[in-house]
């Protein structure tokens, strides 16, 4: 062989290594997109299967227990309940209609009563978060006529430690702004920092929203929470009160619980603005609650701020403990209860129509989630 043709193998030799590595470097490069893209795909396809089946009946063994508790406790509602990320009951106890012997089940419509002031809270906190307030503004530098307006701030109202208080309910229908003005010229004035929890500081919350946003307080919680997080079962009343999956109200002793039904004049849910007028279901309450907790309503760094205790004292519509928060609320004679741990993995979610005066749910949604941690 000649020398010119040794040398011409050595080159071709090199080149071939040259391109070799690359190659191999892009084999390994593509492989690892592929493991990637896979997994993605995965963990979207097994959300996507999660969130279908919070509209599902699902009765485990897991969950059994956990019914029949609900069941001997005379509770009668919807309940969904969470165990390490797996569903392990989602129904009814008990009728959402009696008389049509129509009954309770994980699509089953509810009031939220308080548990909204959570709501509130976020849509403020999402007003901060675009400059366009600041949590420690006078409320009086948004809504005129307060007598200590310059002295309270807005983060007082949302931990209820304003000294704001009504003095009688409201007599009457009115829109928006008349019930704000109302609210604010019925008020009376408790000691200021000391906590009371009084809802009007909400009705004046969602008066700041409505003011600062320049629309509806309805139509902005619609655009920036409701249908950022998809959800298809929640709305603001009177719209749930003609819905065909509607639960009724029911009174009555234990041994008679469908004794009586209880309608809901317009004025109940008219005073209730930012307060109590939103219903939903148990799986769009749990979606609700996690997607304000996932950041996809508000920034995590927010959040903390917003909900800046962890002691289980009351502060921006939900008791926060350091591994879980619960919330509460009653209207109208429903009830709605949660709790739910930080990562969202353990959840109890209770509604009810049953305007039971022996049965604490809150406490029962409280005492539920701490078994459920319990169980192995």
């Amino acid at each position: 062989m000649t020398l010119s043709a040794l040398l011409l193998g050595a080159v071709a030799f090199v080149w071939q290594k040259k391109i070799a590595i690359p190659d191999r470097q892009a084999k390994v490069l593509s492989s690892q997109r592929h493991e990637q893209a896979t997994h993605r795909e995965a963990v979207q396809t097994a959300a996507t299967h999660f969130d279908e089946r919070l509209d599902r009946p699902i009765d485990t063994s897991a969950g059994k227990s956990f019914k029949e508790t609900l069941t001997n406790d005379k509770f009668i509602g919807s309940a969904l309940i969470i165990k390490q990320g797996e569903i392990i009951f989602n129904g009814g106890v008990g009728y959402a209609d009696a008389a049509a012997k129509r009954v309770n089940g994980p699509t089953t419509l509810f009031q939220i009563g308080s548990i909204q002031k959570a709501v509130t809270a976020v849509a403020v906190m999402q007003l901060a978060e675009e400059g366009k307030l600041h949590l420690d503004d006078p409320v009086g530098k948004y809504l005129s006529g307060i007598k200590t307006g310059d002295q309270v701030t807005l983060r007082m109202m949302i931990d209820m430690r304003s000294g704001f208080a009504l003095k009688k309910y409201q007599p009457s229908v009115m829109d928006d702004a008349g019930i704000i003005r109302w609210a604010i010229g019925n008020m009376t004035y408790l000691p200021q920092r000391n906590y009371a929890y009084q809802a009007v500081n909400y009705q004046l919350l969602a008066g700041v929203v409505e003011k600062v946003a320049g629309r509806s307080y309805e139509q902005q919680i619609r655009k920036t929470i409701i249908d950022r997080l998809g959800l298809r079962h929640t709305g603001f009343l009177p719209g749930m009160l003609t819905d065909t999956n509607r639960s009724l109200t029911y009174t009555g002793p234990v041994t008679n619980p469908y004794q009586t039904s209880i309608g809901e004049p317009e004025l109940w849910y008219n005073r209730e603005l930012g307060t109590g007028n939103m219903y939903t279901t148990v799986a769009d309450l749990y979606r609700l609650l996690r997607g304000i907790d996932d950041g996809k309503v508000l920034p995590l760094s927010a959040l903390k701020t917003l909900r800046n205790r962890d002691d289980g004292v009351y502060t921006a519509g939900i008791y926060n403990h350091s591994d879980f928060y619960s919330t509460n609320g009653t209207v109208a004679g429903q009830m709605a209860s949660t709790a739910i741990s930080h990562d969202g993995k353990d959840a109890v979610i209770l509604l009810s129509n049953y305007n039971s005066h022996t049965l604490n749910l809150h406490d029962e949604a409280v005492r539920l989630f701490q078994t459920l941690r319990q169980k192995g």
